[in-house]
């Protein structure tokens, strides 16, 4: 066997495989005899077909079968010894490929056409990107607190029920202001007094003590029956008077503004005074705004960096893949049609992206980090390393079952890839940052959009 290689142009090359009877006739010849031992024709003893037969029945499939595992794997292992760094995989190289007559023919030449990527040199010094950052101004940062305020309220368990409580409530079905002995129970029923709609039968639970039992008719206090149902469940009676007793009243309300809250929401961070807990408040949503516009910067940064990188795809070879690689799903019209449009700059950046990740290994993403990401997903705010190995191994069972399905995995390694990537380039690229607060920004998205 020979393998000879040639330049066809920029970035692409032609590699021959040149085969000879004595590089397969071997193999042949036993994938034959296998195949006779396993033969079962009629008139003839299960393995004791003529060898001859099987030779004319299957002898053109066999050598091809051989000849392709032959041909790919010496491709491959060519490509592996030579270091060779192709795009995709090589295809059959339609201007040195000659017809090959498997029955008549010994000696054969295989022409596959392949891209080498190209060499990647990125001078980020000579990028710039316009981008926003976005400073929350007092509005955004007095609906954020109220909003911590309604998520974070000071609980309380009255002795008396008042008009905005949520109960914890007994119910037992009953019947002429009595208990039915067999009839409807259910306990650790929890309804909030504004489902209580019916104003008579509401200021009726309006300053009972917790223990208080009381005959109520839910369908008249709930102002439906399907409300009822709702409440009770579908095989509860939804017409029938109910004797009520209140276990538990619960009650929310507004916290102070004060170091008790400060220390609530910001735990061990010395917030002491209002001015304080507003910057802490600030800085927070600073982060989680970029954190939310960091995939629309990533995507203004492919842009100018795609645009920055100067080198030659070899676009008939890509065209021909992409077809290939579709698996039928598009035609090489299509392709020709929408290649600039839609397929050039995806090549482009990921030529990039891989020539930046293997320079950097750092940004590969690695099965711990994936790991990790899932982990502050499902539990934000948790510090892995100074939990003790039990609540470890609880949570790395946790995140492998969350992990299990490879296309979940592989979505999750691709976002982490993509957030590790931006960093990256927000270290390495010029951006122009202007100032602007949120709804500002929305606005300025919604006009680029148009």
């Amino acid at each position: 066997m020979n393998i000879t290689q040639t330049t066809k142009g920029e970035n692409l090359i032609s590699i021959k495989i040149s085969v000879e009877k004595a590089d397969y006739q071997e193999t042949v010849e036993n994938t034959l005899k296998q195949m006779r031992r396993r033969a079962n024709m009629p008139g003839f003893r299960p393995g004791m077909v003529p060898m001859g037969m099987i030779k004319k029945l299957y002898g053109a499939s066999a050598k091809m079968e051989v000849l392709n595992t032959l041909v790919s794997d010496n491709l491959n292992k060519y490509i592996f010894d030579n270091k060779l760094n192709v795009i995709g995989y090589p295809l059959s190289d339609l201007d040195n490929q000659q017809p090959n007559d498997l029955e008549n023919q010994d000696d054969m030449d295989f022409c596959f056409e392949a891209a080498i990527r190209p060499e990647i040199n990125i001078d980020y010094t000579n990028t710039m990107v316009d981008f926003y950052h976005i400073v929350p101004d007092e509005e955004d940062i007095q609906r954020a607190i109220d909003d911590m305020l309604e998520r974070n309220p000071n609980t309380s368990h009255p002795e008396t029920v008042g008009e905005n409580d949520r109960l914890e409530l007994k119910v037992r079905e009953a019947e002429d202001d009595k208990e039915l002995e067999n009839g409807f129970q259910k306990d650790g029923l929890y309804i909030h007094m504004d489902q209580i709609t019916n104003k008579t039968i509401r200021k009726k639970f309006i300053g009972k003590e917790v223990g208080a039992e009381f005959i109520v008719n839910l369908a008249k206090a709930f102002g439906s029956e399907e409300a009822v149902a709702k409440v009770l469940g579908d095989e509860a009676p939804v017409d029938s008077d109910y004797n009520i007793i209140i276990d538990d009243a619960i009650r929310n309300e507004k916290p102070e503004l004060d170091e008790e809250f400060f220390e609530k929401v910001f735990p061990k961070q010395e917030v002491k005074d209002l001015d304080t807990f507003k910057a802490k408040v600030k800085g927070e949503m600073e982060k989680q705004f970029e954190a939310e516009t960091d995939p629309i910067l990533f995507n203004k940064m492919i842009d100018e960096i795609v645009a920055a990188a100067k080198f030659d795809l070899p676009d008939a070879f890509l065209k021909r893949w992409l077809v290939e690689n579709s698996q039928g799903k598009v035609t090489a019209e299509e392709i020709e049609k929408n290649y600039e449009k839609d397929y050039v700059k995806g090549l482009r950046w990921q030529l990039i992206e891989d020539s930046i990740a293997q320079n950097n290994p750092e940004l590969i993403v690695t099965d711990e980090e994936v790991k990790n990401f899932v982990l502050k997903q499902i539990f934000p705010g948790i510090d892995y390393a100074t939990l003790e190995d039990d609540m470890k191994a609880n949570l790395d069972k946790i995140a492998a079952n969350y992990l299990k399905e490879d296309q979940q995995k592989e979505h999750l390694k691709n976002q982490l890839a993509d957030i590790k990537m931006t960093q990256f380039l927000k270290g390495k690229m010029n951006i122009n940052y202007a100032e602007t607060n949120y709804k500002d920004f929305m606005k300025k998205l919604e006009e680029e959009r148009k």
